[in-house]
């Protein structure tokens, strides 16, 4: 991998981000995830984001946690 590659909605559930579409897009407009961007042209072009985006979000979100959870 290049670093570069690019992740659609399925990816995201693959990478385990339990989130709907809808929250998707409520996180995005408040600026707590990544930016998607489009490949093509017309408007319904699926929207995809960078994956060392969203890797490196996950990885922030995991640093975040309370501690107490993660101890049980």
């Amino acid at each position: 991998m290049t670093g570069k590659e690019v992740v659609n909605w399925k990816a995201l559930k693959a990478l385990g981000i339990p989130y709907c579409r809808a929250q998707i897009w409520r996180l995005m407009a408040a600026g707590k995830f990544p930016r998607a961007f489009k490949l093509g042209d017309f408007r319904n072009s699926p929207p995809v984001w960078w994956r060392s985006e969203v890797i490196e979000w996950l990885e922030e979100r995991a640093k975040t946690t309370l501690p107490s959870a993660a101890s049980g």
